[in-house]
């Protein structure tokens, strides 16, 4: 197993087609973001309802690196965990998020942030969002990078400055009535993966995440 994987002696998957959900929103210094400045909605484009975890959206600084807010529930700090129905190889999720900053011109912001993505093929019943849990499997090995990278995933932000040409997000913005509009729109193919490669979960999804990826299994 890759040393950077949860150390585990024996592997685990989803019983079901599971799909990981992680909206992560980047601020830049001094930008004077506030968790409780974040709110978010997210939706997919093969349920009618929004995607909502039982005690709903609750946003965290859960990494070492304090620019990065991510939305998680209550079990898992990490994202969510939503089934994938069967036959389903591709599909968009939106993350929407609105930001309030009294420090930051013009004070508000929306962003909606569309992401296309592809259920590719693998060894596990998992897709994940967060390309550090398949690094080893991604476009990023090919670079001079020998450790996963969470800066690497396709995190939202509320400025259309700070994106990597290499993530070929199609984004523009508006300012009207006070407020900055900001849409991004990309693709993602994520392979399948299980439950145990995914150790970013394991490291910074909260103190009752094993209980959350059991009820998985």
């Amino acid at each position: 197993m890759p040393q950077h994987q949860v150390d585990n002696v024996m592997s685990f998957d989803a019983r079901e087609r599971t799909l990981h959900l992680l909206p992560i929103l980047q601020v830049d210094p001094f930008d004077g973001v506030a968790l409780e400045d974040i709110t978010l909605s997210v939706s997919v484009s093969w349920l009618d309802a929004p995607v909502v975890p039982e005690l709903g959206w609750t946003i965290r600084q859960p990494y070492p690196n304090r620019l990065y807010f991510v939305a998680g529930a209550n079990d898992c700090h990490l994202g969510n965990f939503i089934t994938l129905p069967d036959g389903q190889q591709a599909g968009e999720v939106t993350f929407h998020w609105t930001v309030s900053a009294s420090a930051l011109p013009p004070g508000h912001f929306k962003v909606t942030h569309r992401l296309d993505l592809v259920f590719g093929e693998g060894d596990g019943n998992t897709w994940s969002m967060d390309v550090a849990n398949w690094w080893s499997l991604s476009e990023f090995t090919n670079e001079e990078h020998s450790t996963p990278e969470i800066g690497r995933n396709r995190f939202s932000r509320i400025k259309r400055q700070g994106f990597s040409p290499g993530r070929r997000a199609q984004v523009s913005e508006v300012l009207r009535d006070g407020c900055r509009y900001l849409d991004i729109h990309e693709s993602l193919e994520l392979p399948a993966i299980t439950l145990s490669d995914c150790w970013t979960i394991d490291t910074y999804g909260g103190d009752v995440v094993h209980e959350c990826l059991e009820a998985l299994q």
